[in-house]
């Protein structure tokens, strides 16, 4: 894709002197309560969520429902509107002490929540990756200052992952990759692990210039940075040159691939011109 000259403003720049980056994930089971259906309905949900928040200054969601099957769960939060949201998951009764305890925190992110993204302004995105291990109903809120009091919620219902809400067939995992911030020229994640079999990796540029995902064999860096060079102004590599790659990408934007791997060892990076040279590369290890 043609890369745009930078004539806006860069997506994902916090509110100056309000916000930082900060964020989290629970990386343990959490709690659950019974009371939502213990099979789910094969192909009926996914483990790989997206939620908007609503469009201008609007205090909502766009989606007040969102089902996924137990496992490991990855939730991506786009804010559509014009001020700071963020997407907290919550046990239910607790809302109002998550929200309570999140008014004096850092970026008004909720501590004690199953799960959250970052408080992020509008255009921008950020992802969140859990795990439930059990059938259970949860809420999910905005934290920020008098976003849940004007309805800024939703139920989160987690079904037994029946054939239809875990990994895919055949092994597979979900992986997510950000760019470093600013121009520093290099991947903030250097190793990344999935299963063997269909990996959906998916890739935030949070920096302030193009990159993209280029994942290859070991020692076949070079060779996918000079096909990239060579397919200007895309910059990405020709499909005998790589295993699978994303798109070019600005910042604040966010592109997936899916890439059908064995176990082993591969190597992952930026081809846009100068970015690999630079040191922007990464070990992904399948098992």
């Amino acid at each position: 894709m043609p890369i745009r000259r930078w004539t806006r403003p860069l997506a994902g720049v916090l509110l100056a002197g309000t916000l930082v980056a900060c964020g989290g994930t629970a990386d343990d089971n959490v709690g659950v309560f019974k009371g939502v259906p213990d099979v789910a309905v094969a192909g009926s949900v996914s483990n790989d969520l997206t939620i908007d928040s609503a469009d201008g200054a609007t205090l909502a969601f766009a989606k007040t429902e969102l089902t996924a099957g137990t496992g490991e769960i990855k939730v991506t939060f786009n804010n559509k509107g014009v001020v700071p949201h963020n997407w907290v998951l919550v046990n239910p009764g607790e809302e109002d002490k998550t929200v309570a305890d999140a008014a004096t925190a850092t970026n008004f992110e909720a501590p004690n929540s199953l799960a959250h993204t970052k408080t992020i302004d509008g255009g921008a995105n950020d992802t969140t990756t859990f795990n439930i291990a059990e059938p259970g109903t949860y809420s999910y809120v905005c934290t920020y200052p008098g976003h849940y009091a004007a309805g800024m919620k939703g139920t989160f219902k987690v079904v037994a992952a029946g054939g239809g809400g875990a990994a895919p067939a055949g092994g597979g995992a979900g992986v997510t990759l950000d760019s470093a911030a600013g121009a520093d020229l290099k991947f903030a994640q250097t190793e990344l692990s999935a299963s063997a079999g269909n990996v959906k990796v998916t890739f935030n540029n949070v920096g302030a210039v193009p990159h993209n995902v280029v994942i290859v064999k070991p020692g076949e860096e070079q060779k996918a940075v000079d096909s990239a060079v060579a397919n200007a102004p895309d910059f990405t590599p020709s499909a005998d040159t790589s295993l699978a790659h994303t798109k070019t990408i600005n910042a604040g934007e966010t592109d997936s691939v899916d890439a059908q791997l064995e176990p082993g060892t591969y190597s992952y990076i930026c081809a846009y011109p100068g970015h690999y040279a630079a040191g922007m590369k990464g070990t992904l290890t399948v098992k």
